[in-house]
């Protein structure tokens, strides 16, 4: 798959999507894309795909992503939709601690994902919003208790 290929693809997907603070996701995505040198945007663009669609893996595959872009994709898509620092954090310390294809893919494009949620977070309805300084530090090899 191309960059152009995904970012079309993630316009359609997202085309109306609203994140948990009701921001555009499209537009927290083209912010992400934007922090991250040119081999991580397809992943970039394609970051919050399984979270909020029904797009399949298969699909992707078939679209030409590559296996590593998969996996990174799959390391950057989080499972549980438990909203805690406990939960979030490790989900960041799940990335930060992975070897093998799409692993630094994976770094690379959380990095600049939480990098642009530090600057416009999405705070939810109860007032949640995750800690994205201590994920930061994290991912920069720092260790932040995961409490």
């Amino acid at each position: 798959m191309n960059v152009e290929h995904a970012s079309e693809l993630a316009e359609r997907l997202l085309s109306g999507r609203r994140d948990a603070g009701g921001a555009p996701v499209i537009d927290h995505v083209r912010r992400v894309v934007a922090l991250v040198p040119g081999r991580a945007r397809i992943v970039a663009w394609l970051h919050e795909v399984f979270e909020y669609t029904t797009i399949s893996e298969e699909a992707l595959l078939d679209d030409g992503l590559s296996s590593a872009e998969l996996r990174a994709l799959r390391l950057l898509t989080r499972v549980v939709a438990s909203r805690s620092d406990a939960s979030y954090l490790a989900h960041v310390e799940l990335i930060a601690r992975a070897e093998g294809p799409g692993a630094e893919l994976a770094r690379t494009v959380k990095r600049a994902d939480i990098a642009d949620r530090m600057r416009n977070p999405a705070i939810r309805r109860n007032g949640w919003s995750p800690p994205y300084e201590k994920a930061f530090e994290m991912l920069r090899g720092e260790r932040a208790d995961v409490d």
